[in-house]
């Protein structure tokens, strides 16, 4: 029997079992190395033992609930050991740091060591809290292998070591049968099945086969010893060389508090289809065997899956749906891992063809008579709607372009922009506009497609070419930190032009500047902090008082000490009611898991682990330290600057006055002034395109004068 070798020690006599008579134990399989992917391929194999261990793990999942799981841990490369540990723990954790150095090569790691690296990582971890609640709530557990008996492993010790002999009773009979066993079996048995996979005595085609090979090989084995007499649970926990998501197979009638879509469960703290996170799964073992009550008292913050009371069957009723499911998810998989190879590629595309429009209107600027400005007006056009482009992209499968996938992102992003400056500028042309107006309306596009996205679930932003990804796994909905320096800033300048134009034409400026700014900016405020929509608290917290710079320098206002105190109120009183809103309604997204964090005590490790976020790029990167240099030593200058100085457009002088008066430091530095600076490099890089199009546009006439009465 495959089970009869994963024992890492002498075996012990199982606990007492306390579960319902009602109730199929349950039982977790755990690997590493395998994701759908990998057993698509596997099953594929030309050796025909393979292939058919491969086709058994397909038709098991077939018959239950598959999944992807998000093997995010602590750092971009997660170990069998951090993946076990983040198990037992219900929050991510790390076993050692043998893997982060030069030759990432894992080694494990012992829980003494892994409960200091816990303290040291900010995420609040304590290791074993999933064994501490089962001892709480007196619900009897075993372990085997090493990977499980670390994650059950907590300060009283180590779990019980499971029978050999036990588990394999457990096959061939049902749960009636084991009932008749009432006390042979513990409610909860984790089993590492790795070891048993590498055991020199596991069977013969074991010699010269893969990782992968031996993984599926010793999982086929166990699933049918186990069929139909347990509720199984399998799960790949980590994969060191490929950082894409898992395999994950749940029972069948698990159910999601977020439903279904596709016949796949939607992940309660993804919200994603198919994809659920390594943290969820001690919340949703320890409901099953103790309820939902004891997980509440637990402190686990991670989501709860409902699972099944009976056994798991193994025979599929509809292959050909189950196939379709399988394929979904190992191209998710795929789509993920794009995702996260593309992000700097797009992003330098993005930053140079910035970079590049800004030197060439700094050098018209000077040179006004040369009249190429208004060219480069349609040039700037293009690079105003790459964001746009970039996030429209994800209508085309450039993911399945294999090691291209990145340059196909790029180009699809290029000419996405480009389609959308042809429509504008078609439009523009119809209504005899100029281009101006034309960069005014790419402008407003960033903000208008990033947060309608947001606001439908981001089915463009997950896995985007620089929109979140379920490899880094640091926000799987609403609006991340990407989409909101480009929607921010695109929006500010929009605003901040379409504004000044609507209160020219109106004899109440002020009113109608307050109008102008404020209907679109509440509108945006809600979409980017709904805990149901961005669910983005830094963005509220930025766009508020950006906002209210932007109207207030619109608007010819001068905003005192008192004044942005009680704008600080009101933000932080926003954010507040945005945050008890969504802790009432029991949805707990990123607003309602901090009000949850405030109250456990572990909060305040939350917030020193983002400060070290912000901080850590400009210490471990020269890059990044010179961008952060050369950002403060053009404050105050730039093309903008001279535009500025000569006339300017006149949204553009009272934006200086009420930056002047502000000095915030605000993300959207934009808003402030409209040479980007008092805040991020990156904001900047944004904001100035947006600047070149609207101004190239109204220079095309040629003399200085002109820009400063088109503006």
């Amino acid at each position: 029997m495959v089970l009869g070798a994963v024992g890492p020690g002498p075996a012990v006599p199982a606990a007492v079992s306390t579960s319902s008579a009602q109730t199929a134990p349950l039982v977790v399989l755990g690997v590493s190395g395998l994701s759908w992917a990998t057993v698509q391929e596997l099953a594929a194999s030309a050796d025909p033992l393979v292939a058919a261990d491969a086709a058994a793990v397909m038709d098991y999942a077939a018959a239950n609930a598959p999944v992807n799981l998000v093997q995010r841990t602590v750092g971009e490369i997660s170990c069998p050991a951090d993946g076990w540990l983040t198990l037992g723990a219900g929050t991510r954790a790390r076993a050692d740091t043998s893997h982060l150095q030069a030759e990432s090569v894992c080694s494990g790691g012992t829980w003494t060591s892994a409960v200091q690296l816990a303290q040291a990582d900010g995420y609040g971890a304590a290791p074993g809290t999933l064994a501490t609640a089962l001892d709480a709530a007196g619900v009897s557990y075993a372990a085997a292998g090493e990977g499980a008996v670390l994650a059950l492993t907590n300060a009283a010790g180590p779990p019980e070591s499971a029978d050999p002999a036990a588990l394999p009773a457990l096959a061939g009979s049902g749960v009636g049968a084991a009932d008749d066993r009432a006390g042979a079996a513990p409610d909860l048995i984790l089993v590492d099945l790795m070891r048993a996979a590498s055991a020199p005595d596991s069977g013969d085609a074991a010699n010269g086969e893969s990782p992968a090979a031996q993984a599926v090989r010793v999982l086929a084995q166990t699933l049918s010893e186990l069929a139909g007499s347990a509720r199984v649970v399998v799960v790949s926990v980590a994969d060191p060389q490929d950082p894409s998501p898992q395999l994950g197979i749940l029972p069948a009638g698990t159910t999601s508090p977020r439903g279904s879509e596709g016949g796949l469960l939607v992940g309660p703290t993804t919200h994603r289809r198919g994809l659920i996170q390594l943290t969820d799964l001690a919340p949703t073992l320890l409901a099953a065997v103790a309820g939902d009550d004891v997980v509440a008292a637990s402190g686990l913050n991670g989501g709860v899956l409902t699972l099944p009371t009976a056994a798991s069957p193994n025979t599929a009723d509809t292959a050909a749906s189950a196939a379709n499911r399988i394929s979904a998810l190992a191209d998710d998989a795929v789509h993920a891992v794009a995702s996260n190879r593309a992000v700097i590629p797009v992003t330098l595309v993005l930053l140079t063809a910035a970079l590049a429009l800004l030197l060439a209107v700094g050098l018209e600027l000077r040179r006004p008579e040369r009249g190429a400005l208004g060219r480069l007006g349609w040039a700037a056009c293009w690079v105003t709607a790459l964001p746009a482009g970039i996030w429209l992209a994800n209508l085309v499968p450039w993911w399945r372009a294999g090691a291209w996938a990145p340059a196909l992102a790029t180009l699809v992003g290029a000419l996405g922009a480009g389609l959308l400056t042809g429509l504008v500028a078609l439009l523009a042309r119809m209504r005899r506009r100029g281009v101006a107006d034309a960069a005014l309306t790419l402008t407003a596009a960033a903000p208008v497609v990033i947060l309608v996205d947001a606001a439908v679930g981001a089915p463009l932003g997950f896995n985007g070419p620089l929109g979140m990804n379920a490899v880094v796994a640091g926000r799987f909905y609403g609006v991340s930190n990407t989409a909101f320096a480009l929607a921010a800033g695109a929006l500010v300048m929009a605003l901040a032009a379409g504004a000044d134009r609507f209160a020219a034409a109106r004899g109440h400026r002020r009113a109608a500047v307050i109008a102008a700014v404020g209907v679109p900016g509440l509108l945006v405020l809600a979409v980017d902090g709904a805990p149901q929509l961005g669910a983005d608290v830094g963005g509220t917290l930025t766009l508020i008082p950006a906002l209210v710079a932007l109207g207030a320098g619109l608007a010819g206002v001068r905003l005192g000490l008192r004044r942005w105190v009680a704008v600080g109120a009101v933000t932080m009183g926003v954010v507040g009611g945005f945050a008890l809103a969504d802790y009432a309604t029991g949805s707990r997204t990123h607003l309602g898991g901090f009000v949850s964090q405030v109250l456990n005590g572990t909060a305040g490790t939350t917030l020193v682990r983002k400060a070290g976020a912000l901080v850590s790029p400009f210490l471990s990167s020269p890059l990044a330290l010179a961008a952060l240099a050369v950002a403060g030593a053009g404050r105050g200058g730039g093309p903008m600057a001279a535009a500025d100085g000569a006339g300017g457009p006149g949204w553009a002088r009272r934006l200086r006055l009420a930056g002047d008066d502000a000095r915030t430091g605000l993300a959207v530095p934009g808003a402030a002034r409209p040479d980007g600076a008092g805040g991020g490099g990156g904001a900047r890089q944004r904001l100035r395109p947006h600047h070149a199009a609207v101004l190239g546009g109204r220079r095309a006439a040629g003399t200085r004068g002109a820009v400063a009465q088109a503006a």
